[in-house]
């Protein structure tokens, strides 16, 4: 008896052991997940403020030419940031309908919604 309730605990534990591995690779997932997202949202940011510049400058014809390049300077950054993000969570999947990289853990085409 005393055997069996050994063997019971001892099988619980590895069940919980899988589980926790489970949870923490999930976490990790979803951590590289959001670390792309904000990566993403700050180059658009970045993207929205060169524009801006732009804009300024061919409608008031004030020379913003250094703080154009400083934002690209910044964006460059950021995308190798990213790519180093993407290249770290997986190899991204191409869509074979459109073409478009998506991330590595993606089921379904971020542009065209077709299941890679």
């Amino acid at each position: 008896m005393k055997n069996t309730f050994d063997n019971i605990i001892g099988g619980t534990k590895d069940i919980a052991d899988k589980v926790a591995q489970k949870a923490a690779s999930a976490v990790n997932v979803s951590r590289s997940y959001v670390d792309r997202a904000q990566l993403r949202l700050k180059m658009n940011a970045k993207l929205e403020e060169l524009g801006r510049l732009c804009y300024n400058m061919h409608k008031t014809g004030a020379d913003e030419s250094g703080s154009m390049k400083m934002v690209i300077k910044e964006l460059k950054v950021l995308d190798a940031q990213l790519e180093m993000a993407e290249e770290a969570s997986g190899k991204p999947k191409i869509c074979a309908f459109c073409g478009n990289k998506n991330n590595a853990d993606n089921i379904y085409c971020a542009r065209c919604g077709e299941r890679l």
